[in-house]
């Protein structure tokens, strides 16, 4: 290999690791704009080829780190290469597409790029959170954005509109740093234009306004993480051991809260059994609550017409749970809680044998109404652990009367790994988006109090048995990322299909039309047509009759 290409790999690798590291846990979320400029570079003066090379080299240093918590959800490397490998597929998909987009002459110029790229990223960006099953919306650059001024922009068009941004920053900074002379410079000043078009954005994206104040009161809220000791199966395996460790946190919240809370919230299945099947744990679960002297919102599942529900309650105390607010999971994680074409994945893969019974996937409103002592009743927007990655799911329930966001969830599979942070990253960009407060509850940890504008309030540490007491405001404002729903998503997604198909079939078209004029006797053929129609060959029939 030459040193021009190792050269380019090491680019890429370094451009792919910092990448990862603008993501939890290091969250250094200054560098996405410079890691896809060095991308950038890499890609469009290269040959197809290696342009695939340096795309996979750094996809492979950003996903493989990325999504390590893999490995410690699955006890194997199978299914985290897998994962991983998916993922640096679609950006080789947008390799090909920005490859295919050079047949067009003004794609060249510096605000073509930026068409271009910003069409073609965020398309296979968001299809890759939707496509296959349920997508994986992991990783996409606008979450990290949350930390900077660009994510001020996200309740005027969510993920979409700061990815957008995103990558038209990473074109300018490219273009403006460029060696290359080939390039369209015409003037001394077009390289610092570009950066003060980059700053405008900056700045521009800083001032746009974010609303956080309360609109409909405040709510104090009690956070519980229970805790689960390991191996997390073994502790499950005794019916009410989840369930105990979350009502002794409960207790020790009552005994040294200043004041009483609303409600309490508890993670996903930190019930480990139905309540309404198991008495030792709706006798937790009522102690709890007479404690708390609160309702608790809290997380369970159960077996039912040979399909597993993971479900979220709440729970009255003397009354149980409230059949008329339950909310459950509408999608569950490929592989993770379901297999998809099981058959054929089970013999391949003795890990997906773990996944015995698959999930349902429901189909009702990600909404929930909790009854509070002072006669009030509070609608909360809701989801179950991953769903903090889908805004088609928070932002039904945000577009339904959600004045506040409740994700519990159970992360006792990833450890201390940094899958919690990035899970709680993706909800403070949720709240960003809605301009509402939000709380991730973990069984394990980490557990989130979050603002309207995204900050983090409070928040506990991983594997420990902790809680939170907090007031947060209620909101009832839609912001235009709200209203427009998943629009953006389908507008972005249609536009780069479209963009795609019309420039292969001007590709191919262009392919076929030099192919038809180098083949055999087509020049012959020509200077036939020409005499027949009376043109000597030295000239055309116009010019002779003007003679």
């Amino acid at each position: 290999m030459s040193w021009s290409g190792l050269r380019r790999l090491l680019l890429a690798a370094g451009a792919g690791f910092a990448m990862w590291a603008a993501f939890p846990d290091l969250s250094w979320w200054w560098l996405i704009v410079p890691s896809l400029a060095v991308l950038f570079v890499l890609v469009d003066h290269a040959s197809t080829g290696r342009a695939l090379v340096a795309a996979f080299v750094f996809g492979a240093c950003w996903w493989l780190p990325l999504t390590d918590w893999v490995v410690l959800a699955t006890g194997g490397r199978l299914p985290w290469f897998a994962l991983a490998a998916t993922q640096v597929c679609w950006l080789l998909v947008w390799v090909l597409i920005v490859r295919v987009a050079s047949v067009w002459a003004w794609a060249q110029a510096w605000w073509g790029q930026i068409l271009v790229y910003v069409l073609s990223w965020v398309g296979v960006e968001q299809a890759r959170g939707h496509f296959p099953w349920s997508g994986f919306p992991w990783g996409n650059v606008a979450i990290p954005q949350v930390d900077s001024p660009l994510g001020r922009l996200a309740p005027f068009g969510g993920e979409v509109l700061v990815s957008m941004v995103v990558v038209t920053l990473a074109v300018l900074v490219r273009r403006a740093f460029s060696l290359r002379t080939d390039e369209d410079v015409k003037h001394w000043w077009t390289r610092p234009f570009l950066l003060l078009f980059a700053l405008a954005f900056v700045v521009g994206s800083a001032l746009a306004p974010l609303a956080a104040a309360q609109e409909a009161g405040s709510v104090r809220v009690g956070v519980v993480q229970g805790n689960i000791e390991l191996p997390g199966p073994r502790t499950f395996a005794i019916e009410g051991k989840v369930t105990a460790n979350h009502a002794a946190v409960s207790r020790e919240l009552a005994e040294h809260a200043e004041a009483p809370i609303d409600f309490a919230i508890w993670g996903e299945t930190a019930a480990d059994r139905d309540p309404r099947e198991s008495s030792i744990v709706s006798a937790s679960l009522d102690s709890a609550a007479r404690v708390l002297d609160a309702p608790i919102l809290f997380g369970f599942a159960n077996m039912r017409d040979g399909y597993r529900w993971n479900w979220l309650g709440v729970w009255y105390r003397g009354s149980g749970v409230d059949e008329g607010e339950l909310y459950a999971k509408q999608k569950p994680v490929p592989f993770g809680e379901f297999i998809p074409f099981r058959s054929f994945i089970s013999a391949l893969a003795t890990e997906a044998a773990q996944v015995n019974v698959d999930m349902a996937a429901a189909d009702n409103p990600a909404l929930m109404r909790v009854g509070l002592a002072d006669s009030r009743t509070i609608p909360v927007a809701v989801g179950i652990c991953f769903e903090s990655a889908y805004s088609s799911v928070i932002g039904q329930g945000v577009r339904e009367g959600g004045q506040l966001i409740i994700a519990p969830s159970n992360n006792y599979h990833f450890r201390t790994s940094a899958e919690s942070a990035q899970q709680a990253q993706l909800l403070r960009f949720r709240a960003l988006e809605f301009s509402r407060s939000a709380v991730q509850a973990s069984t394990t940890g980490e557990s989130v109090v979050i603002r309207p504008n995204g900050a983090i309030q409070a928040k506990t540490g991983r594997q420990s048995a902790e809680y939170l007491i907090e007031s947060l405001p209620l909101r009832t404002t839609l912001t235009p990322s709200a209203r427009m729903g998943e629009w953006p998503a389908f507008i972005i997604m249609s536009a780069c299909a479209f963009f795609t198909l019309l420039s292969l079939a001007v590709l191919i078209g262009r392919a076929l039309s030099v192919r038809r004029r180098k083949r055999p006797g087509a020049q012959a053929s020509r200077a036939s047509l020409r005499e027949e129609a009376g043109a000597p060959r030295g000239g055309t029939g116009i010019r002779e009759a003007g003679g």
